[in-house]
């Protein structure tokens, strides 16, 4: 697809509120989200997650990375049981997030405190990274990450802002995880 046209569907989807199936390939990575766009500056989208019915958290998405924007007969349909059920009132923005580039999110995202997970899905970079936010430098930021048991790292993590392929807060495994964190 088109950049044109994948931003003309993303500012549609902004806009309208619709459900959306997005396609994001970086190199030799490709993957899919599925959610409700939130906001989008020319750069980024801010994404509430969706996954079988169930509303989760906030992905910030590199618009560069996003090849595809899809609304077809199957993705109507989940939009009207997501709607039926009662959960599109959950769909909403519960932070304020300035989307004009990573500095500005990354401000307004550890003014939350939250944990954050931030990955670059590249297949020869695979990163995934879990903690939470400690500095934010001009290209990179250093997370205290911590691992598939909870224990934290001795030192922070950096991840440069180019390698960043999805970003996520609020998200109920970030949450829970982090209230059982040990040293």
């Amino acid at each position: 697809m088109k950049k044109e046209k994948v931003i003309e569907k993303l500012e549609k989807h902004c806009s309208e509120k619709l459900y959306v199936r997005l396609t994001r390939k970086k190199g030799g990575f490709e993957g899919i989200s599925t959610g409700f766009i939130l906001d989008k500056s020319s750069d980024f989208i801010l994404l509430q997650e969706t996954d079988e019915f169930r509303v989760l958290g906030y992905q910030i998405i590199p618009i560069k990375t996003i090849k595809h924007v899809r609304f077809n007969k199957n993705d109507k349909t989940i939009h009207r049981i997501l709607k039926e059920e009662g959960l599109i009132s959950e769909v909403k923005a519960k932070y304020k997030v300035d989307l004009t580039d990573w500095n500005t999110i990354l401000n307004d995202i550890k003014a939350t405190e939250l944990t954050i997970i931030s990955e670059c899905e590249h297949p020869k970079q695979n990163f995934f990274c879990i903690g939470h936010l400690k500095r934010i430098n001009k290209k990179s930021i250093s997370i205290k990450n911590f691992n598939a048991q909870g224990i934290l790292d001795k030192k922070n993590t950096k991840h440069n802002f180019d390698d960043i392929t999805k970003l996520s807060f609020d998200d109920r495994y970030a949450n829970v995880f982090s209230k059982y964190l040990r040293e």
